[in-house]
């Protein structure tokens, strides 16, 4: 198995060379998974002579199951395009199907491979007297699928697919269990290709070098003719990160960004325990949105948050314009030229512990700078326009400015070498 990471800013091409690639090889067998729905579609259309297909839950000679149409689909050796949702949910039968067939995978976009799940120790002991499941040096998995009770049917369900994982953490005196992607859901593809940006910040990466699974980078080339390709060379960045900084215009000005001064500032504790401040940051955002850019209409304005601070910070005018502050699988706001991203990003603390405790230090600040630009390119910019964007938090808004100058320096260093 190889695995190979296209780490490559927004508009590098990417998903263009993706779709050379299968095209240039259709002796192989792919499946192409991503957030996007209509980038599913999109696989289908440009790769006409691959016959991609896109498992569906409302087939009844499949239960309805869009598990059982995945099954189905790769038992005949058919390419196919699907969420990431569907994805992680393949099962033990349909892995073995995959190595067996040599299938090649490609990520588009970060896949969470760690996800917290809240169940008491006593259910999982029945669970395992009962036959159901065994465990296995803290990790729990299904011994036996036939359970069609109530109690336990999502667990089981999920059983099926994914591991369960016990994490104790002796500081907070407590037991948490992750659902965890297994090793087996990867390595049983002949090849594997992730498209991203950002790589080291995310859980993929972490997934990677936690299994000891070797990877390598490779870059995009981009020919006069407009066709993209998949290449060695790491040096291509679009035209459009030359003029990153008139592009993406940080409000720095005045009293409204004092409140994020402090490294912690905005982030979700903050948000728990700062009642006068959030009220302040509310009226600050309500400032901006009515005073700094009173002239812009309202349709043209997005702010993002926690969920859970939403109608903490919701405020006249600008309610509407929410958008949660990891949304990425959507073009709905490609017309929002003013924003603001009002909060501070960090890693949860369980699954930063787990990866600690497995010898594996993730890289908080591209964490949370991957999750802000993919929310940026929500908006306007996505389309090559420029934007305003208010963030209070003096960490997100260091590293947005921090990145903005090192992509540029980029473009130019490779521009230079170009030209000579």
């Amino acid at each position: 198995m190889s695995i190979k990471v296209c780490d490559a800013i927004m508009g590098s091409g990417k998903t263009e060379s993706a779709i050379t690639y299968m095209n240039e090889h259709p002796q192989q067998k792919f499946i192409y998974i991503t957030p996007f729905l209509e980038e599913a579609s999109r696989i289908k259309e440009c790769c006409p002579h691959l016959h991609f297909a896109e498992p569906s839950d409302k087939l009844p000679q499949f239960k309805f199951s869009k598990s059982n149409h995945t099954a189905s689909l790769i038992e005949a050796g058919r390419n196919i395009a699907t969420t990431h949702q569907s994805f992680k949910f393949y099962t033990a039968e349909t892995i073995q199907l995959i190595h067996d067939l040599g299938y090649t995978l490609i990520i588009d976009e970060n896949v969470d491979v760690l996800e917290e799940y809240t169940i008491h120790p006593t259910d999982l002991k029945i669970m395992i007297a009962s036959g159901y499941v065994y465990e296995e040096d803290g990790t729990y998995k299904i011994a036996r699928d036939d359970y069609d009770g109530i109690a336990w049917k999502e667990t089981i369900r999920i059983l099926k697919s994914r591991t369960l994982i016990k994490f104790g953490d002796e500081k907070l005196g407590a037991t948490i269990y992750f659902w965890s992607l297994p090793e087996d859901l990867i390595s049983a593809f002949s090849q594997v290709f992730v498209l991203t940006y950002l790589f080291e910040g995310q859980s993929l990466c972490n997934f990677f070098n936690l299994n000891g699974m070797d990877y390598e980078y490779i870059g995009i080339s981009h020919s006069r003719d407009g066709e993209y390709r998949f290449c060695e060379s790491r040096d291509y960045l679009p035209a459009y990160t030359e003029h990153l900084s008139d592009m993406i215009n940080i409000y720095d000005k005045g009293k409204l960004n004092q409140i994020g001064d402090s490294k912690f500032a905005l982030s979700m504790s903050w948000f728990e325990r700062a009642k006068s401040d959030r009220d302040q940051l509310k009226l600050n955002i309500y400032n901006f949105f009515h005073n700094v850019y009173r002239s812009t209409p309202l349709s043209q304005k997005m702010w993002g948050s926690f969920s859970k601070s939403e109608n903490v910070l919701r405020g006249k005018g600008y309610s509407q314009g929410f958008v949660i502050f990891n949304s990425r699988a959507t073009n709905k706001y490609r017309d929002r030229t003013v924003l603001a991203y009002c909060c501070n990003l960090f890693m949860n603390t369980n699954e930063k512990n787990f990866y600690y405790k497995n010898g594996i230090t993730p890289d908080e600040d591209k964490y949370a700078l991957s999750i802000m630009i993919q929310w940026l390119w929500r908006s306007a910019i996505r389309d090559g326009r420029e934007i305003s964007v208010y963030i209070p938090s003096k960490r997100m808004r260091t590293l947005l400015k921090e990145w903005i100058s090192q992509v540029e320096q980029e473009y130019k260093i490779h521009n230079e070498r170009t030209a000579a």
